[in-house]
């Protein structure tokens, strides 16, 4: 089987997380199904230097100058997994359609590369309906191959792709009406997807590597209780939520503190607010984290705290349960369809009391929650192996109903 996969969302180096788990699972599959061959088609989707912005007429000069040194490339990420990129920049739908014209152009290029060296591609692979899973139909239609989305975006559907009486904008409903499968992440994206009459719909999880995030016993070097969180600093998030019931954690168990791991446009403003909260001394900022380090806090921390407004199924929970951690998540999309009574607790978004009323009960009931228990159930549903299967599963099944227009 060869795969082509288009990613709407893809680490650079600018960006490194960001859409990480687009590429996880793609080396993943990869790696567990040898006899097939993949593609990762990619343009710099978020790449500064790509991204011309509307109010930054000074700087986009300057990234117009910058393009003719940037370089297509090509990639083996493994044995058979090659990435392809080419950059191509990416601007407001307002104007020309954000470019996809050439960014079509750049995914034909490498599509008709990756056959030249594997032969007929079988099934196109697009995360999120655009720009990825546009530029799929596109493709779909030009070779005669069938296309699959995952859809990522949370809440769905941004702002950006409505249009005034409130349907989808056609950039985001139609590639979903052609595909022959629509892949959800959690049920709570399934029900969000049907009252907008997504059809075939499909629930497949996102996978986490549980050799990188698995239990380590570390010993303790003091007896301080850790909360962990990590994410984006942005409202969504919901830090200042986090940090509020914190400070009162702290009132009644001085032996606790908060780690914070993560960057973003409100850092400061969070650092100050934990300054008027008289918990700076208590709360610790790491910044951006690699994976390696973000397992490393995961094994060392107690519990995993994820106070977001908005998730699908949010990678961070699936990785502090690969870990054994207990987990604290909200009612916000998708982390109530991984948190249940043997791993944690769900609290409503943006209430400080009831966050601080989890934290609370984890802390003082800490040993109801086993850490294998945790990680085995995590190994049922979102282990590499689990998902990978579900994923080729559908593959051929798409594949063997597909019937070529005349």
């Amino acid at each position: 089987m060869n795969v082509f996969v288009i990613p709407s969302w893809y680490p650079s180096k600018d960006n490194p997380h960001t859409g990480i788990f687009n590429k996880e699972q793609s080396l993943a599959v990869a790696e567990l199904y040898p006899e097939s061959n993949f593609a990762i088609s990619t343009w710099g989707t978020h790449e500064n230097d790509l991204l011309l912005l509307g109010k930054d007429h000074l700087k986009n000069i300057s990234k117009l100058f910058k393009y003719p040194l940037k370089k297509a490339t090509t990639q083996k990420l493994g044995r058979n997994i090659t990435e392809y990129y080419t950059p191509a920049f990416t601007w407001t739908r307002k104007f020309l359609r954000g470019n996809i014209n050439n960014i079509i152009k750049v995914n034909v290029k490498h599509f008709q590369k990756f056959q030249e060296e594997v032969g007929k591609v079988d099934i196109i692979h697009a995360h999120s309906a655009h720009p990825g899973g546009w530029v799929a139909m596109m493709l779909a239609e030009k070779f005669a191959v069938p296309y699959t989305i995952t859809e990522h975006m949370a809440p769905f559907p941004f702002r950006s792709f409505l249009k005034a009486n409130g349907t989808l904008n056609q950039y985001l409903a139609k590639p979903f009406h052609y595909s022959a499968a629509n892949i959800v992440v959690s049920p709570q994206q399934k029900e969000t997807l049907t009252q907008w009459d997504i059809p075939r719909l499909k629930l497949i999880p996102n996978l986490t590597d549980e050799s990188v995030f698995q239990p380590k016993h570390i010993p303790k070097t003091d007896q301080r209780f850790t909360f962990f969180t990590l994410a984006v600093l942005e409202d969504r998030k919901g830090i200042k939520f986090l940090l509020e019931a914190f400070k009162r954690i702290h009132e009644q168990y001085k032996n606790t503190r908060l780690i914070i791991g993560g960057d973003g446009p409100q850092r400061q403003e969070y650092q100050s607010l934990a300054s008027s909260l008289s918990i700076t001394e208590h709360v610790q900022w790491l910044g951006t984290l690699n994976r390696q380090q973000a397992a490393e806090q995961l094994q060392n921390c107690d519990a995993f705290v994820l106070p977001s407004f908005h998730e699908n199924l949010p990678l961070v929970l699936l990785e502090a349960s690969a870990c054994g951690k207990p987990l604290i998540g909200t009612y916000c999309g998708g982390s109530e369809s991984i948190i249940h009574d043997k791993n944690g607790l769900v609290v409503e978004p943006g209430n400080t009391d009831a966050l601080f009323g989890a934290m609370e009960d984890l802390y003082l009931n800490y040993e109801r929650y086993n850490a294998k228990e945790i990680r085995a159930n995590f190994m049922s549903k979102y282990s590499r192996s689990v998902v990978c299967k579900q994923i080729m599963d559908l593959y051929q099944q798409v594949i063997t109903q597909h019937t070529p227009s005349p």
